[in-house]
């Protein structure tokens, strides 16, 4: 596939679903159709209320699916809404990005795994999160969810050994979205994007990765291979 649209689209459903499948282990009731994914009520912390599947959805048809109140948040899978309008601000801009499985990268190493348990996900979840309240929002059921992988990068070989990367792998459509990517290790954006889409790789059966970062993240997504395939936004009320 090459056309950057209909990636894009598989790339913007790929992290819907994702952001469903957190919002639904906080019991959030979800809609997801051609032109968007939406919540009834508030998602958690860093997840959106609504995200744009389809680059001709116009504002209000987003803003009349969600509770639009202060606090809601829209991705705008195409950076071309204009919420300012109802008092929304841009809080973020980042790119969409697509890792070819042709892109060679080197390999994870044996201190990456997949996060199979409970305890596990806690820990992992203790070090990804930036603050105590983040801690809450990525819960143990996640696991069970199918086509979601936590994988965690530790310290040595050791099974018990620290979480000092990690990385969430979300299979869905022929993609698997790489996301969450933390590193307390000492690697760069670039060296820790890189180790994990290749752990990722080991998982997903040779089908492209894709994501979105912004900033720095960026930089590291391209570095390791990625192709940038446009913008999208974040809209905060």
């Amino acid at each position: 596939m090459t056309d950057v649209t209909d990636r894009i689209v598989l790339a913007a459903r790929n992290n819907a679903l994702w952001c469903d499948a957190v919002a639904r282990s906080h019991g959030v009731v979800t809609t997801t159709d051609a032109d968007a994914w939406t919540a009834a009520t508030r998602t958690p912390p860093y997840y959106p209320d609504a995200v744009t599947l389809s680059p001709t959805v116009g504002e209000y048809d987003v803003l009349a699916r969600v509770d639009d109140s202060d606090g809601c948040s829209v991705k705008d899978s195409w950076s071309r809404l204009d919420l300012s309008m109802e008092d929304f601000a841009r809080l973020v801009v980042g790119e969409w990005v697509w890792l070819d499985p042709s892109v060679r990268l080197a390999p994870a190493g044996p201190t990456w795994r997949r996060v199979e348990t409970a305890s596990d996900m806690a820990a992992w979840v203790r070090a990804w999160a930036s603050d105590p309240e983040a801690e809450a929002i990525l819960r143990p059921s996640l696991l069970e969810v199918p086509g979601v992988h936590v994988l965690a990068g530790r310290a040595s070989g050791d099974a018990d050994s620290p979480v000092v990367a990690g990385a969430v792998v979300n299979v869905t459509e022929g993609v698997a979205g790489l996301g969450n990517v933390f590193t307390h290790d000492g690697d760069d954006d670039e060296r820790a994007w890189a180790a994990a889409a290749a752990a990722a790789r080991t998982i997903t059966n040779g089908i492209p990765l894709v994501g979105w970062e912004a900033g720095a993240g960026v930089d590291a997504a391209v570095a390791a291979g990625c192709e940038r395939l446009g913008p999208l936004s974040v809209w905060l009320k």
